[in-house]
């Protein structure tokens, strides 16, 4: 259970070297982290694994209960960023709250393009023959739209195993994971064996699946 601090999952915030607003902060194992005004805020365990877990799809920040509140910035499962109340805002930080509540234009993603296809195939024959090394078992990529199945064969029964979504950067998927419970794809859940694995790329992807479920 997360405890004495404060989470905001809204919002971005980016560091303004101009401005003198882009910190070098520091994280101490297990679960602390240093600014560089030299305050260190310190969490537990379970709170950092969590934080950590929560901010593989969007920023997560986490505030300190100290009188002079720092914040810590999460995204893709590392610490990316210590918000200090020593140094400015930088005017990205200072707009996130309101751009945040405005409405978002929808847009359309195209499908996955013919050459990034290409690069998937090569990459999971690569993990296929490298990591899992059975000639009955192995991934098997099929797409619909934006979005790359990764769905697993094992002696001739196939079985999803994780949906990635195509953001126009090959080292930057979204992730769901397939959940036999609710026989869906959440990219929501960050909680099974091998989430630790998932940080953007097809490698990270079938790692994870591969630990979450087993062959």
């Amino acid at each position: 259970m997360i405890s004495c601090c404060m989470i905001m999952q809204y919002g971005w915030s980016t560091g303004d070297d101009s401005n003198g607003v882009h910190l070098m902060p520091k994280e101490i194992f297990p679960s602390s982290f240093e600014c560089d005004c030299g305050h260190q805020s310190d969490f537990s365990e379970n709170t950092a694994r969590e934080i950590k877990a929560m901010s593989q799809k969007k920023r997560v920040y986490l505030a300190d209960a100290a009188p002079e509140e720092h914040t810590i910035v999460f995204y893709r499962g590392k610490m990316v960023e210590i918000q200090c109340p020593k140094q400015p805002q930088s005017r990205e930080t200072q707009r996130s709250a309101t751009t945040s509540s405005l409405p978002k234009r929808s847009r359309t993603k195209p499908g996955i393009p013919d050459e990034v296809k290409t690069h998937v195939e090569a990459a999971v024959k690569q993990f296929n023959t490298t990591e899992i090394r059975d000639p009955h078992c192995g991934y098997v990529p099929r797409y619909r739209g934006k979005f790359l199945y990764l769905d697993r064969q094992d002696y001739g029964r196939f079985q999803p195993i994780c949906r990635l979504e195509y953001t126009g950067n090959l080292q930057e998927w979204s992730f769901a994971i397939y959940k036999y419970s609710d026989e869906r794809y959440d990219e929501e859940e960050w909680f099974f064996p091998g989430v630790e694995h998932v940080d953007g790329t097809l490698e990270g992807a079938m790692q994870a699946g591969l630990e979450a479920y087993p062959s």
